[in-house]
């Protein structure tokens, strides 16, 4: 299939749309390997602790919502960070991981992990940033892009830590 225009704003709205189904395929494709590894290794485990996404870019919550779920994992996700911090401090005992971008308007990633942790130093936390963070908390920082076995690598990492440490209370 072919589309040909003479107008350069037309072009570049098909090649963004192309360009964004592309990536999307990727994902996907990205995600159904993983899943297969996960599952050819024995390590697709299901928890009963739930997740907490935040992040301002709906696009990529969704995504890491929906394959997290796919994952056998319960997932509560929030694009606005106020609200999301108000929920999960109100329901915190429920959430034993809180994945985060770091790039928000309103209250980047850090200093909504930050808060939580003063209320619950239990917490895991994955701090997503496109860019080198260097911080003295007990994060898992993952440089964006990142890929979707290795999301899902590091929250069954966390995950487990977190049972771990609640067996040991």
């Amino acid at each position: 299939m072919a589309a040909y225009s003479n107008s350069k704003h037309i072009a570049t709205s098909y090649a963004s749309i192309f360009e964004s189904l592309w990536i999307q395929a990727e994902l996907y494709e990205q995600l159904k390997e993983a899943n297969k590894q996960l599952k050819v290794h024995g390590k697709l485990q299901k928890f009963s602790k739930s997740i907490a996404i935040v992040g301002d870019d709906t696009y990529l919550v969704n995504l890491l919502s929906q394959t997290l779920k796919m994952n056998g994992y319960d997932v509560c996700s929030f694009t606005d960070p106020l609200l999301g911090y108000e929920y999960i401090k109100e329901n915190l005992s429920k959430y034993s991981l809180l994945i985060t971008d770091y790039g928000m308007s309103l209250m980047n990633g850090l200093l909504l992990a930050t808060k939580l942790l003063e209320i619950n130093p239990q917490m895991n936390v994955i701090l997503m940033s496109a860019f080198d963070l260097d911080c003295n908390y007990k994060f898992n920082i993952l440089k964006k892009p990142i890929s979707i076995y290795k999301l899902i690598k590091v929250v069954n990492e966390s995950i487990s830590t977190s049972i771990l440490n609640d067996d040991k209370l």
